[in-house]
């Protein structure tokens, strides 16, 4: 992973490129030669000075600040390992049970310089790096997002990789302070950040981009729930009719949603497809959905998702063949829904009277309003995405979209 770069909470905390040109302004020297492109990828102007260009840490009411030259990334280490591992379990006799594999959070150490002219600046930049370290006020345990670089950008959307659940593991810690003959002081700085959520995700792919509008789905009457009911399950084959085992202990009852609604009723179904081809075949996808209601509240939102290796979606769309699904059974109106299954969190944003916004979690759910799983797509099997609404519970600019986006162990 590209060590020129790092954004955490929405701000910048290292950047090399633009260390490097503060420092050359500056007159000093710096044995550096980080990717010539990075300021076109992240859409800044030539850099000048941090005053001109407003710095992430130049503040106006802190004279020093403008004593501050940058941070630049000398090494990390956390991304080239992967997180997934196991811990087997000795047997009473040979061998061991090997246990089911998990992956533990990500921890990733930095190693960088912080270029000053001088010790004032110097105590202010560590002052500045320290407060950008902690992320945002409102990250609390959940941790921020955190973006980098795979490798020197060129269009910086295809090497663009982001971190959820991130957050300081160790502060900044000076290791090392040069004092040069012209002044400038350079201090070399540790820090290691957890990331909770172990994958590494790239951008959402292309394809899948789009908005949909639902009201101009096609009208059909199903019962979304009924459906399933004529699903065969596979049966035993080993059982013995004429000497049935003995009944095992009742499990405990599948909650369910005591005012899920459930009926046949008259809804608008949109369905996309995703081909095998515009997918990467060693990684896995997850979905992000975002669903704007429009003027009036929504009721019985149901997406379903099913591998798709023939491309025809019109004739995958057999609900006994959803590997996947998701239900929400209310939204108000002018609300906004994001399901995000990198972070696995669901969030719905009202508006609430002129300027302020509530945000709640909604409860989502599978099949039959039972429980919900987080979807994962484990290679490129082509997908299709039928998205279905209530057709007079659906505003005339309800409008939604599924994200779907990779994500490795390493990078």
């Amino acid at each position: 992973m590209l060590v020129d770069y790092l954004e955490l909470a929405g701000a910048e905390i290292i950047n090399s490129a633009r260390a490097a040109a503060y420092a050359v302004a500056r007159g000093v020297p710096v044995q550096c030669d980080p990717c010539p492109d990075l300021a076109v990828a992240l859409g800044d102007l030539a850099y000048v000075d941090p005053v001109t260009d407003r710095a992430p840490w130049w503040d106006p009411g802190v004279i020093e600040s403008s004593g501050v030259l940058g941070v630049m990334g000398m090494s990390v280490a956390g991304f080239n390992s992967s997180p997934l591992g196991r811990e087997p379990v000795q047997l009473v006799g040979d061998g061991a049970a090997l246990g089911v594999a998990r992956r533990s959070h990500r921890e990733i150490a930095y190693t960088v310089l912080l270029l000053t002219t001088g010790e004032c600046a110097l105590s202010y930049g560590l002052e500045w790096l320290a407060a950008a370290l902690g992320g945002s006020a409102c990250g609390g345990c959940g941790g921020d997002e955190m973006c980098v670089f795979s490798c020197c950008p060129v269009d910086g959307s295809r090497e663009l990789r982001h971190l959820y659940g991130v957050g300081l593991l160790d502060g900044p810690q000076v290791t090392d302070t040069q004092y040069l003959p012209t002044g400038h002081v350079i201090a070399t700085v540790t820090f290691s950040l957890a990331a909770g959520v172990p994958w590494i995700y790239r951008e959402p792919l292309d394809t899948l981009t789009g908005w949909v509008n639902l009201a101009d789905g096609v009208s059909i009457s199903v019962d979304p729930d009924q459906v399933y009911e004529r699903c065969i399950e596979p049966t035993p084959c080993l059982e013995d009719p004429d000497c049935p085992a003995p009944p095992l202990p009742p499990r405990p009852p599948i909650p369910v949603d005591a005012c899920y609604p459930s009926g046949r009723d008259q809804f608008l179904q949109s369905v996309i497809g995703l081909r095998p081809v515009d997918q990467p075949q060693w990684l896995e996808t997850v979905p992000v959905l975002e669903v704007v209601t429009g003027l009036t509240a929504m009721r019985r939102l149901v997406v379903r998702f099913w591998t798709d290796p023939s491309g025809d979606c019109a004739a995958t769309t057999d609900p006994c063949r959803a590997c996947a699904a998701i239900q929400v059974p209310y939204l108000p109106g002018r609300s906004v829904l994001r399901v995000d299954g990198r972070t696995q969190r669901v969030v719905v944003e009202c508006p609430q009277g002129p300027t302020g916004t509530a945000a709640g979690a909604p409860t989502l759910y599978g099949p039959r309003g039972r429980h919900f799983q987080w979807p994962v797509f484990a290679c490129s099997t082509g997908l299709c995405i039928e998205l279905l609404s209530l057709e007079k519970a659906t505003a005339d600019n309800a409008r939604a979209r599924v994200l779907m986006v990779p994500r490795s162990d390493a990078g």
